[in-house]
């Protein structure tokens, strides 16, 4: 008998991506988009594939370079299991996450936030979230407006509270030019 719950996709968060295999017993190299790589390592947490019917157990998850890692996953242990798990996206429950900092977020949480600027001002609604790299930059949806593009950065986010589905902007001139 198992004792790992049965989860519900909309229960689940994006951790990364099996992109490689590495040797021969099963290892995989996993495109990590988590900010939590050392208490992944430290906890070992079930990933689930998409649907959340696959599950994995975590054994062993080590920094290969920039944001891939090697990980040792339980039920694959020769090549073969680890080939046919490239490109497979692998998710944890968000129950088992660790907790964010204040000026932590998720990507998803981001979206349909209402965007005001410090007096107020509706100026729209997020419809995405693109991850440059250097910083995630919103899209943001405006009536009678093309859409305007403000990263997520200090200089330019005033608060955030998620709570609420607000974002407060600071835009300098040009920002929101139509």
């Amino acid at each position: 008998m198992s004792d790992i719950q049965p989860v519900r996709p909309d229960e689940l968060l994006l951790v990364g991506e099996v992109v490689n295999v590495v040797g021969l017993r099963g290892d995989v190299r996993l495109r990590l988009i988590s900010t939590q790589p050392v208490f992944l390592a430290e906890t070992k947490p079930m990933l689930y594939s998409a649907d959340g019917k696959r599950t994995f157990r975590l054994r062993r998850l080590v920094h290969y370079k920039n944001d891939l890692y090697t990980a040792t996953l339980g039920g694959i242990a020769t090549r073969d299991l680890a080939e046919a798990m490239r490109g497979v996206e692998l998710y944890i429950r968000h129950d088992d996450i660790e907790p964010l900092a204040d000026d932590e977020y998720f990507i998803h949480d981001l979206v349909n936030l209402t965007v005001v600027d410090r007096d107020n001002n509706v100026i729209g609604t997020v419809r995405e979230v693109i991850n440059t790299g250097a910083s995630d930059v919103i899209i943001i949806t405006r009536v009678g407006k093309p859409d305007a593009l403000v990263p997520m950065v200090k200089a330019f986010v005033s608060h955030l509270d998620v709570t609420n589905k607000r974002l407060v902007i600071t835009p300098i001139p040009g920002l929101l030019a139509d």
